[in-house]
């Protein structure tokens, strides 16, 4: 096993593996995309959870625009990465804006051979609520 990496490290590889994959899905470059994702991903969201081909399906028909993240929090355990972070982006899906606000998000990556790949994804971001007055 490789020796841990510093903290700094750790926070310069997760918020490098983040962008990296929201780059590829603004890029609509889905090969790319699949080649981080373990085949037994999994994805969660405020509307349950899914596998890795649901969650392509629906990331392919996202609209994703530009993206801040804040906040990262990362820990080693092994060679898996978990991270937490905050994420605001403006996306619409199904038709529906989301909140453009920062949301809470987690990511657990994996190492395999010398490539981390995403275990488990957490997307927290709630459809944009219209004001009722």
């Amino acid at each position: 096993m490789n020796q841990p990496l510093s903290q700094n490290e750790l926070e310069d590889l997760a918020e490098k593996l983040e962008r990296l994959s929201v780059q590829y899905i603004q890029d609509k470059n889905w090969a790319a995309l699949e080649m981080m994702l373990d085949p037994a991903c999994q994805f969660v969201s405020m509307n349950g959870a899914c596998d890795r081909t649901t969650a392509m399906t629906l990331m392919k028909e996202m609209h994703l625009g530009p993206v801040k993240f804040k906040d990262f929090k990362v820990t080693q355990s092994g060679d898996n990465l978990i991270m937490s972070f905050w994420l605001a982006a403006l996306e619409y899906r199904d038709g529906k804006e989301l909140s453009p606000d920062y949301s809470p998000r987690l990511s657990v990556w994996k190492r395999q051979d010398s490539q981390w790949l995403c275990i488990a994804y957490a997307d927290l971001i709630g459809q944009k609520r219209k004001d009722t007055a």
